[in-house]
């Protein structure tokens, strides 16, 4: 057996060099680097939503306001986070079988040069992509006025929504929509010609649905369409609302900007941005919705929670939880 296995012994690494040239190594294999298409679909009663990403953006620990460092900490360690914090642009859209109501419309791209708005723009791709066109869209219903949420209205000077009517609060909308209070706002900014630059955006997003008659004041709480409702939460801005979504026994709170921070202000609501323009009562306001959230066992949904934005809120040990939804298909 000994000589037989010298002779093996010599011959295994000529065996081995003819394997390397019959069998060469493999190429590698470019990283994909892209997402799926940004959209997740749930159902609520007989209601149909959909989560749009409008994109992702990093945001500066030093927007938020209102949190001790310490707070920070934790917060983002709960959530093995790390700054500077991946924030998502969220809109959603309700399917109420009759009706198409989009609540916001993303940035439209709008302010690409901002690194608060860098890499936005996707809302209109993710809603074809989820089925729908812009042109289906019967009611478009504004959280607030803020480029993340209104930029989309219009391509140019163009309607992106042809058919919607618009719908945002009066307190929130009417200084832009009258001339006099326009220029009266003006005057008054400590910085008139990045105040002019505002205004002349907000008039060029909201003018040609003012001119087509597609556009309708929010005056009040109340129902806005079937299953849909208003619910002034004044703070972020003044005229913040946020909408109350119900069907079939069921019940979504859509938050708009109430959250940004998830990771800290679930833990301490009384933190808050440097983006509120009455921190005080953008405080409140986050208290009582939560309050209400978990009180109610309402589904909830955030433009800025991690997409897509869904989830519960949970009372609990003197603060607040976040438990996001688990991933569903529709039936």
């Amino acid at each position: 057996m000994r000589p037989l296995f010298r002779r093996l012994r010599g011959v295994a690494p000529l065996v081995g060099m003819v394997a390397l040239v019959i069998c060469p190594a493999r190429a590698q294999v470019p990283l994909v680097k892209t997402q799926a298409p940004g959209f997740y679909r749930m159902m609520l009663g007989d209601f149909e939503i959909t989560a749009l990403n409008d994109g992702v953006v990093a945001y500066p620990v030093s927007t938020l306001t209102g949190a001790t460092p310490e707070q920070i900490t934790s917060g983002l360690a709960e959530m093995r986070l790390t700054a500077p914090v991946n924030m998502s642009y969220n809109a959603f859209l309700i399917n109420t079988g009759t009706r198409l109501n989009l609540i916001d419309t993303g940035t439209g791209g709008t302010f690409a040069e901002s690194p608060f708005f860098r890499g936005a723009g996707r809302l209109l791709a993710n809603l074809r992509a989820a089925g729908y066109r812009p042109e289906q869209v019967d009611d478009i219903l504004i959280t607030h006025i803020g480029p993340d949420h209104v930029g989309g209205l219009t391509h140019g000077a163009n309607r992106a929504f042809p058919h919607a009517m618009v719908r945002a609060a009066r307190s929130e909308v009417d200084v832009y929509l009258d001339p006099a209070k326009a220029a009266a706002a003006i005057a008054a900014a400590p910085d008139k010609e990045q105040a002019k630059a505002w205004f002349q955006f907000q008039e060029r997003l909201l003018a040609p649905y003012v001119k087509e008659g597609k556009f309708r004041n929010i005056d009040a709480d109340g129902t806005i369409v079937p299953g849909v409702r208003s619910l002034a939460t004044h703070g972020h801005t003044p005229g913040h609302t946020s909408f109350i979504v119900e069907s079939k026994g069921q019940t979504m709170i859509v938050l708009g900007d109430l959250v940004h921070w998830g990771a800290v202000q679930f833990a301490y609501p009384s933190a808050s941005t440097s983006f509120d323009s009455d921190p005080a009562s953008a405080t409140a306001q986050r208290q009582r919705v939560f309050q209400m959230a978990a009180d109610g066992d309402y589904w909830v949904a955030g433009a800025h929670l991690a997409f897509p934005g869904v989830g519960h809120i949970r009372a609990g040990e003197g603060r607040y939880f976040w438990i996001p939804a688990t991933y569903t298909i529709p039936r």
